[in-house]
């Protein structure tokens, strides 16, 4: 009976239920607004007729369904159409913007669907509304390609969002002509090609995000005139050459993401000068060389810092100990080397710090056992050395890893590393002095002859074959998907060794000359349910593993292969005398000479020293759940290296998914 009423606010509430029919007759309402309720149920189609001096209708974070009235577009003085998440579906109505007065049109995170040219007629009507300043259609079901209409809108255009869809195309060139854009959301559809170089004309831009595309080519240089920019994220794309150096104007900016791409050559100091920069630099994933540089300890203001992966060399410099806001510093994965620099004890807002797999030596720093909000050290696969301390963090397993750091000492036990050598008070030292240099004398000679001896008779006797397997951890420290599609000649048949439940295995060749050597490659299947579990499950168990009886993993590829899908592989050592079944079961008569009773028994001896290493030198256990004579390879010595070889008959190349660990 409220005839006369013209608003109606019942937002965030909890409602639940259906609105009233009754309300949805109210033709004097002007706003009506149900946002951020439990309320379900559909829109009356003639809403258009019932309403006729509607202009706003909100009613976004709702449970609405059903499909949207195309009888909205009879209300003449309609501007503000809301209802983000909800659960709408079909098509947009092809003349929902014919009045002309639309300002804001969101519709996002719902089920709406695009798939043929004409569901898109809905952007041509828009183009009538010369005030609209919002167009919200992310998180949907769109498809197929973006019109070029999407460039005739309002000029007075602020937001357009139509991100988390499959819309495949190009962005339309005209898409600098808006030039009040502040936030353009493109981000997780399947759009092709370059970005256009005329996106730099929108000064006003706060937020660019084009991330999970399949965009190429190079990074345009007039992405360095948003100088209003806070957030540019471009990230899983598969873009090339270097990272412009022109992004150093954008000094609003706060958070940068260029990671898993192709970009190569050195990070540009202009970019580590950006001191705007206070959320996340992520350069994680790509093809980044060249020393860090010192520009970095401008960065006084950043949370987070991922330059993982990448083929960074030289030292850490020491001014990154001055960014003290830092919260996560991940490194790993690149060739740098020389110490953790002392300036790191600043750092003690870290929560996580990552430098494992580079080459780093020196000692553990001792100042990190005071980091109180250290949540995960890993030190892992460097070349570090000395005593490691047993206090504060370092007491707690789960925190610290610092597994094949070969000559470090001490520590708490369930490290497992050597005690350190006692170090003789003076006196004794002295004392002992003599007798060590009359020892040491006459026993040098002894030793270097026999050293001689024994090296010449290791080389005669191992041969290139393990001069060439000494090589592989310099030459496969970090790894490319372009590098592995290059080592097996495009993933060709002629070099697939064999198939399994998750994946495919190739024979690869990497290197030249006198430095070629033979690895296998083992292709994750991403697309097979568990892949992606097994793959981490496999990497888990590998890097904790490390001796000379055990198949060696040397590297692992997580990448985009050349379509920008998704790619993980593992680079194995190559065992070249294949399985000891096929030696003891040849399928062709005179394709393998039995082996004697005398290499039997070491070959035994061989997986007897490989399983006590993982039932008792690794903590915890682990248990090889199918030793059997085709799970044990023989190398050109007839040594025997122990591997799992379930993916397919004949295969030599380890999968470890029979592993168990005891817990």
């Amino acid at each position: 009976k409220l005839t006369n009423l013209r608003f109606l606010f019942l937002g965030t509430n909890n409602l639940q239920g259906l609105i009233p029919p009754v309300l949805f007759n109210m033709s004097s309402l002007e706003r009506f607004d149900f946002e951020s309720n439990q309320l379900s149920g559909s829109l009356p189609q003639d809403i258009g007729s019932t309403l006729p001096n509607l202009k706003e209708f909100s009613l976004f974070y709702n449970k609405f369904k059903g499909q949207i009235p195309s009888s909205l577009s009879n209300i003449s003085s309609l501007e503000r159409i809301v209802l983000h998440g909800n659960r709408f579906h079909g098509r947009i109505p092809s003349n929902i913007g014919q009045n002309g007065c639309l300002t804001v049109f969101v519709l996002g995170k719902n089920e709406l669907q695009a798939t043929e040219s004409r569901d898109w007629d809905f952007l041509t009507s828009l183009a009538n509304c010369s005030s609209l300043s919002t167009v919200d259609l992310q998180l949907n079901n769109l498809s197929g390609i973006l019109p070029n209409s999407i460039s005739n809108l309002s000029q007075k255009l602020e937001t357009l969002q139509v991100g988390g869809n499959q819309i495949a195309g190009h962005i339309p060139t005209g898409i600098g002509r808006y030039y009040k854009l502040t936030v353009l959301e493109f981000a997780d559809n399947l759009f092709t090609g370059t970005i256009p170089s005329d996106i730099g004309k929108l000064s006003n831009l706060r937020n660019l995000f084009l991330f999970q595309n399949r965009y190429h080519g190079e990074i345009p240089l007039s992405l360095g005139n948003m100088s209003q920019l806070n957030k540019l994220i471009l990230s899983n794309n598969n873009l090339e050459g270097s990272i412009p150096a022109t992004f150093g104007n954008l000094t609003e900016l706060i958070s940068l993401d260029l990671s898993s791409n192709l970009l190569s050559g050195q990070i540009p100091e202009e970019v580590m000068s950006i001191s705007s920069l206070a959320v996340f630099l992520n350069l994680s994933n790509n093809l980044l060389d060249g020393p860090i540089t010192p520009h970095v300890g401008q960065l006084v203001n950043l949370a987070i810092m991922d330059l993982s992966s990448n083929k960074l060399s030289s030292a850490i410099p020491n001014t990154l100990g001055s960014c003290i806001e830092l919260q996560f510093l991940y490194l790993q994965g690149n060739l740098l080397h020389g110490q953790i620099p002392k300036e790191f004890m600043a750092l003690r807002g870290l929560e996580e710090l990552d430098l494992s797999n580079n080459n780093l030596s020196g000692p553990v720093p001792e100042f990190l056992e005071s980091f109180q909000l250290l949540k995960n050290l890993n030190l892992s696969f460097n070349q570090l050395s000395g005593p490691v301390p047993d206090t504060g963090i370092f007491s707690n397993a789960s925190i610290v890893s610092l597994t094949s750091n070969g000559m470090l000492c001490g520590g708490p036990v369930f490290f497992h590393f050597p005690a350190c050598p006692y170090l003789a008070p003076d006196k004794l030292a002295r004392h002992k002095l003599i007798h060590i240099l009359v020892f040491t004398v006459v026993g040098a000679f002894i030793l270097l002859g026999v050293c001689i001896a024994t090296c010449c008779y290791i080389n005669k006797s191992r041969g290139d074959a393990r001069q060439g397997q000494e090589n592989i951890p310099e030459m496969f420290q970090r790894i490319s998907y372009t590098e592995l599609h290059s080592a097996t000649d495009s993933f060709s048949v002629e070099n697939l060794v064999g198939r399994g439940s998750f994946g495919s295995v190739y024979k690869g060749t990497f290197g030249s000359g006198a430095n070629l050597i033979t690895a296998a490659v083992k292709v994750l299947d991403v697309q097979r349910q568990g892949a992606t579990r097994s793959f981490m499950s496999e990497c888990n168990a590998l890097k904790r593993i490390r001796h000379r009886k055990l198949v060696k993993v040397i590297t692992v590829c997580d990448s985009l292969d050349h379509s920008g899908s998704q790619f993980k592989a593992l680079v194995l050592e190559f065992i070249p005398n294949g399985s000891l079944d096929k030696w003891l079961h040849p399928s062709t008569e005179g394709e393998f000479q039995t082996p004697s009773l005398m290499q039997r028994l070491n070959i035994a001896l061989d997986v007897a020293e490989a399983l006590e290493y993982l039932h008792h030198h690794i903590d915890p256990p682990i248990v090889h759940c199918d030793v059997k004579p085709s799970n044990i390879l023989l190398d050109d010595n007839m040594v025997a290296h122990l591997g799992d070889f379930g993916l397919a008959p004949g295969m030599l190349f380890p999968s470890y998914s029979t592993f168990s660990v005891i817990a």
